[in-house]
């Protein structure tokens, strides 16, 4: 397991207390903003209020972590907006699944979800990074299908 930095986990639990401890009137709105400087910006905006969060991400990979939110109250939308730095060519097979514009010279991605995800990642569009993070998509899905075969097959000769 991994150590979190001392500041990002300071950052995070204040970010998560604002979101718990307030009751969530309406829809909740969160930005995740990718810079140049190699920082993650999350900001979030609701009822209850506004609270926002930077922190350096570790890797040049695009990811931040989004897990400070707490989950909003059953029935309310909450809507992430994504925004990469000036640029940055259009991603494609982020997650969560975003649809994109151009504002401004950034694309921007935007969707609607239940709940906050834990993470936005954005796989690297070209280099060994890219061949490193579809390969291992490849294997988890790989992974996942054998998993399933060897159920059914299980299964059956129950």
């Amino acid at each position: 397991m991994s150590r979190i930095p001392p500041m990002r986990l300071v950052c995070a639990t204040a970010f998560a207390f604002v979101m718990a401890t307030s009751s969530i009137a309406g829809q909740t709105r969160v930005r995740v903003e990718f810079t140049a400087a190699g920082e993650c910006v999350i900001s979030t905006e609701s009822a209850a209020g506004r609270a926002k969060v930077k922190y350096a991400r570790r890797t040049p990979e695009l990811r931040c972590e989004v897990t400070a939110l707490a989950k909003p109250p059953a029935g309310e939308s909450f809507e992430l907006e994504v925004v990469l730095p000036a640029g940055s060519a259009r991603p494609s097979g982020e997650f969560p699944r975003l649809r994109w514009d151009e504002r401004d010279g950034r694309w921007t991605g935007v969707t609607r979800l239940p709940a906050p995800p834990a993470f936005v990642r954005l796989p690297p569009e070209r280099g060994s990074g890219a061949w490193r993070a579809r390969a291992l998509d490849m294997t988890v899905l790989a992974a996942t299908v054998l998993a399933v075969v060897w159920s059914v097959v299980r299964g059956r000769a129950s």
